[in-house]
């Protein structure tokens, strides 16, 4: 009877049932792990974000809002020892060698009438930020001298590249002829990615703008990504 039974199966039935599970809990693998990553990718670029434009929103060292433990802005004289202009094809960019009295000197870039007014041997207020010059001023003149977040920059490309890949690998699974486009594209979108993020932190447009640029982008050449792999 049992033998009967297992006979009238038809052959193969749990490989045909297995098969298609199994895709579909690859595809989901690869999805879920593209988004994460991605979403991981994102919140490395807010930290960035938030840490370049840090010294914008920090009290002033000193006063009330200035509470013990918190980072707060130090505002010291320098002296300019040095100026120099360098000219190219392109531009002219300027540039002032300020002394500190506890600290080495430096050469910050500065603008044209900033660099005009401060002649050597002026005196220039530094706002001090962690330890690091983030601004010099002098008679309404400003130069802000940001912080240029090249390692996290590197560190958000390789998680966009990677959530593209994957992202798109998961939802492509089936087209196995052409599982090297998403490997291309998420080199070409972790190379975009990189200039991107060192662009869009260092400019401290608001956060929303900002972070809506960035996810745009990122869905646009995922897309197209998808697209390119279910054509090929």
């Amino acid at each position: 009877m049992n033998a009967r039974i297992k006979d009238a199966r038809p052959p193969g039935g749990f490989r045909r049932i297995a098969g298609p599970v199994v895709r579909v809990v690859t595809q989901a693998l690869f999805l879920l792990t593209g988004l994460a990553t991605t979403v991981l990718g994102f919140t490395w670029f807010v930290d960035g974000y938030h840490a370049v434009g840090a010294h914008r929103h920090a009290p002033a060292c000193g006063t009330a809002a200035a509470t013990p433990g918190t980072d707060c802005v130090l505002h010291e004289s320098g002296k300019v020892t040095a100026r120099k202009v360098n000219r190219n094809e392109d531009s002219t960019t300027y540039s002032l060698t300020v002394t500190r009295e506890k600290a080495p000197k430096h050469t910050y870039d500065v603008g044209k009438a900033f660099y005009n007014d401060a002649k050597v041997g002026t005196d220039v207020d530094l706002a001090i930020f962690r330890g690091r010059v983030v601004e010099l001023s002098y008679h309404g003149h400003r130069a802000e001298n940001p912080i240029t977040p090249w390692l996290t920059s590197f560190k958000v490309a390789l998680l966009a590249g990677l959530g593209t890949l994957l992202t798109a690998h998961g939802l492509t699974w089936w087209r196995s002829g052409a599982n090297s486009v998403p490997v291309v594209a998420g080199g070409f979108t972790a190379f975009v990615s990189f200039f991107g993020a060192l662009v869009l932190m260092s400019t401290q447009w608001a956060l929303a703008l900002t972070l809506g640029l960035s996810v745009l982008g990122w869905l646009l050449l995922t897309a197209a990504t998808t697209a390119a792999t279910m054509d090929g």
